[in-house]
């Protein structure tokens, strides 16, 4: 009896271990995709891919340059992101209300009243 027992709990041992052999396995893969492309960054923010390789030409977004290109601009396929470097840039770019501007909630434009003759 006491055996059976033993066999059930080394078979969800096993299974547990298997989930997290799972997770570590997710976790590795996730961590390898953690560096973007240039057109994987266009198509995620829902802009072109010239947009990003200016922002990446201004130093707004932090990429790492794989070809030695002399200090030209590289070309297509040769920039790496980090996801992290993204979310930075993302953050950077929040929308803040001005500090010393009182914010009102906008009045509606109402059209001035004015007199129906035709009875409508």
């Amino acid at each position: 009896m006491a055996e059976g027992k033993n066999c059930s709990v080394c078979k969800d041992l096993f299974i547990n271990i298997g989930r997290f052999l799972d997770i570590l396995e997710a976790a590795r893969r996730s961590f390898a995709s953690d560096w973007l492309t240039v057109e994987e960054i266009a198509a995620e923010l829902k802009i072109s891919k010239s947009v990003v390789y200016r922002l990446i030409r201004n130093g707004e977004l932090e990429a790492v340059d794989l070809v030695d290109t002399n200090g030209k601009i590289a070309r297509k396929g040769h920039y790496r992101i980090t996801r992290s470097s993204l979310y930075q840039f993302l953050e950077s770019k929040k929308v803040r209300p001005f500090p010393n501007q009182v914010t009102h909630p906008s009045r509606s434009r109402r059209l001035p009243r004015v007199k129906n003759h035709l009875g409508l």
